[in-house]
């Protein structure tokens, strides 16, 4: 299956970001502010000022309030 990408800019004040960024922090934005469930996150990939997320694809989630919303931030691209 494909995977659906997204970047995050991970200093973008509505996420609070207050340490340094890593994968467990990541993480935690995924599933706690971004409401991504954890079983369509395929993999986290961070960089200096931001994070991709690499997301099953599935034609299952592509209504889902969390996904719908995801492509509406500014700080996604």
């Amino acid at each position: 299956m494909l995977e659906r990408i997204f970047t995050i800019d991970a200093y973008n004040e509505e996420l609070e970001i207050f340490d340094n960024l890593d994968d467990e922090c990541a993480q935690s934005i995924c599933e706690n502010n971004l409401e991504i469930p954890k079983e369509y996150i395929n993999k986290i990939s961070c960089k200096n000022d931001s994070f991709t997320i690499y997301l099953a694809n599935s034609r299952s989630y592509y209504r889902d309030d969390w996904y719908v919303n995801l492509q509406r931030l500014e700080y996604v691209s």
